[in-house]
């Protein structure tokens, strides 16, 4: 198993988190132009030695394309490390999973978990249900989603269509554009990207917004307006939900939801 596996097995199974796992990917990227050992070896000194045990579990279960339907699930967990995600909410039932890459399907009671290491998933589920996403690359697509999603993503761009519930979402690098219908509670961390964030008008939320290295733009008339030049807050229609952007480099925007 070479270093780069390693390290995203390590994430895979929460052994690190998903800066560290970013920290040493990109070790290895510049190792690979002259300092191949010593540099990535050094990155892994921070890791505790005891998870150097997990290095020899194999990925022989992996398989590549593959077309799954189960039903009866709640929450769907995907655990992806590269490769691009797509999930789908419609008014079927059952859940359709369709693969392309190295990736695991396993079934726990109501949750359904996809372990993607490599290449694509696209997944048609039913509107209401949970999603929990970890990952260290690629793009994820969301379309008509109605319950609670939770994100931790190092890199690759994040987009949403017709959601409704809550996100909590924790990203190190890509933009960021969510159209939101109905809100619950929405927390987003980015240290660099672009944040865009499209909501209903008629949407009861308290908002707050900071970006310490980019502009701060909003179309929606909110009420109580505290602003400075990298922070805005303030209340639409009624402090019902919560609304929190943080950014460190990028631009924050509120639009309004055609």
């Amino acid at each position: 198993m070479n270093e780069q596996m390693k390290i995203l097995k390590l994430l895979e199974e929460g052994k690190i988190n998903a800066q560290e796992a970013a920290r040493l990917l990109e070790a290895i990227g510049e190792s690979e132009a002259g300092r191949r050992r010593g540099f990535i070896w050094r990155g892994l000194e921070s890791i505790p030695d005891m998870m150097a045990t997990m290095f020899d579990t194999s990925f022989k279960n992996f398989t590549t394309q593959e077309r799954i339907e189960t039903t009866g699930k709640k929450k769907i967990e995907i655990k992806g490390i590269g490769g691009d995600i797509e999930i789908n909410g419609t008014d079927e039932s059952n859940i359709l999973i369709n693969k392309d890459g190295l990736a695991k399907i396993i079934e726990e009671g109501d949750i359904l978990i996809v372990k993607a290491v490599s290449g694509s998933v696209r997944i048609d589920s039913p509107k209401a249900i949970d999603i929990e996403v970890r990952g260290v690359s690629g793009n994820l697509e969301l379309n008509n989603i109605n319950g609670r999603i939770e994100i931790s993503s190092v890199s690759g761009d994040i987009r949403g269509k017709g959601l409704s519930g809550s996100l909590n979402g924790e990203f190190v690098s890509g933009d960021v554009e969510l159209e939101y219908d109905k809100v619950e509670g929405i927390a987003i961390k980015s240290r660099s990207g672009d944040v865009i964030l499209r909501i209903d008008e008629s949407i009861e939320a308290e908002i707050e917004i900071s970006s310490i290295h980019g502009d701060i733009g909003c179309e929606l008339p909110l009420k109580d307006v505290t602003k400075r030049h990298n922070y805005l807050k303030g209340i639409l229609n009624a402090p019902k939900s919560k609304i929190e952007i943080k950014n460190n480099h990028g631009d924050v925007v509120l639009e309004k939801k055609s």
